[in-house]
């Protein structure tokens, strides 16, 4: 009866613990690692792929991976066009992918382009991940590059993006026949087309904004309860209100818990240097992981 008790007792103290936490998606919002010009930006994109030169046999296949470089250069236009005072004239935007085969001084100067955006390999296959209770598991693998070149064509930077992603699962009928039976790349054209676009937007990552989304938990004793209730509803004054006064407590633990969950209100809402200095006041009242965690990801990022 003792040992009984005794992991009751347990396990009521860990369903206490975890009822005292809630948790909050915080979403920081960040400019691009790189950037073009401050004032207009004008960029040319071609494509420097001749797929009538392509090893590639069979037609539907060339039709799927033309299909997938053309939504490359469409969805590259259109990040970047979403950047402020960029302009982009694409040249690379119809289903035969004409190829600019002029020198890349010569296209800028012919389009009064800063840059000159170049597609200048793709690839994509579909292959088996695995197999797992008689079911075959496939991804779709797909490679972009552009080359961006200065107008001058001297200086040029390689982007290279990848992707695996999972594409379609079937029944595994034995090695020998998943070489016969097994999805194509003819035949799945939209997760190619899907594939090569997340696979561009890595490619260009660095020029464009960008978003990291944290999952916070918020101490959730009686007494921060209110407070969190607030935060939980993005009335974050209010909760800044019902906080500060535990931040000079005597309770030093609660005073800890109230100065991150102040970490997280100040995250929530950008202003980083504050929130930095609220979880290094909760590691100060006392030894807090969710605050140095905080901290480790303020300094990453």
């Amino acid at each position: 009866m003792k040992i009984i008790r005794s992991t009751v007792f347990i396990l009521l103290i860990l369903l206490s613990a975890c009822s005292s936490l809630k948790y909050v998606s915080v979403p920081i919002d960040y400019n691009p690692k790189l950037a073009f010009k401050p004032d207009t930006t004008n960029i040319l994109l071609i494509s420097r792929l001749d797929f009538n030169k392509t090893k590639i046999s069979s037609k539907r296949k060339l039709d799927v991976i033309k299909a997938g470089a053309l939504a490359s250069t469409k969805y590259a236009q259109k990040q970047l066009e979403a950047l402020p005072h960029v302009r982009v004239v694409n040249l690379a935007d119809s289903p035969d992918m004409k190829v600019s085969a002029d020198s890349i001084s010569a296209l800028a100067s012919k389009y009064h382009s800063d840059y000159v955006l170049a597609l200048t390999y793709f690839s994509a296959d579909i292959s088996l991940d695995g197999v797992q209770s008689s079911t075959a598991y496939y991804n779709t693998n797909l490679e972009v590059d552009f080359t961006l070149f200065e107008s001058n064509g001297i200086y040029s930077k390689k982007l290279t993006g990848l992707t695996t992603e999972s594409q379609s699962s079937m029944p595994y009928m034995g090695l020998i026949a998943s070489l016969v039976i097994h999805p194509t790349v003819g035949g799945n054209q939209q997760s190619i087309v899907t594939a090569a676009e997340n696979a561009t937007r890595t490619a260009i990552q660095d020029y464009l904004p960008y978003t990291i989304t944290h999952s916070r938990p918020l101490y959730n004793d009686a007494a921060l309860q209110p407070s969190v209730k607030e935060i939980l509803a993005g009335r974050f004054d209010k909760a800044y209100e019902l906080l500060k006064p535990f931040l000079d407590g005597k309770d030093s633990r609660l005073a800890s818990k109230a100065a991150y969950n102040l970490a997280v209100i100040y995250e929530e809402q950008g202003d980083f240097d504050i929130a930095m200095d609220m979880a290094k006041l909760s590691i100060d009242k006392n030894q807090n992981g969710y605050a140095a965690n905080l901290m480790q990801d303020l300094k990453a990022e």
